[in-house]
């Protein structure tokens, strides 16, 4: 593997050192850092090996609107994908690990960033939003339909 990971580099072997996790960071977090990355073919996410690139594609090349279980499956794994680059970035911050360690978090974590924006975008598309603003909709009428009956027993 290269001695650079997309304009950071690593010099030699051994453990990473405390610039070069500061550059990892940097760089990780820098808007527009998952250009150019690729999605992940499988990541575990919570135990569990999960097909990411494959369910992306489908996900993407879907015309039609999802099922609100499939908007409900959508959602988790949005917020699973959260929670593993959190995990990722902290392990760059501070576990003991090698720099080729470091190198192979850090290039999932780019592709786990854009796996998240790509699944931020189709529910900015309207195609996942349409079930959170039912959602949103019938808890007002819920709360409208309690605040009647309150009115009633008084």
């Amino acid at each position: 593997m290269s001695d650079e990971v997309w304009g950071v580099h690593l010099t030699g072997a051994g453990k990473l050192t405390k610039e070069e996790r500061e550059k990892l960071i940097f760089k990780l977090t820098r808007m527009c850092t998952f250009i150019g990355c690729e999605i992940p073919e499988k990541v575990e996410l919570d135990g569990e090996i999960i097909p990411l690139h494959e369910f992306m594609w489908s996900l993407i090349t879907n015309k039609g609107p999802l099922t609100p279980e499939e908007f409900a499956a959508v959602d988790l794994l949005h917020y699973k994908i959260e929670k593993k680059i959190r995990k990722e970035e902290s392990e760059i911050k501070s576990a003991d690990i090698t720099k080729d360690e470091a190198r192979e978090l850090f290039v999932e974590a780019c592709g786990l960033i854009r796996a998240a924006v790509e699944l931020r975008d189709i529910e900015k598309s309207g195609t996942l939003h349409d079930y959170s603003h039912i959602a949103v909709s019938e808890k007002v009428d819920a709360q409208k339909r309690w605040l009647e009956f309150l009115k009633k027993i008084k």
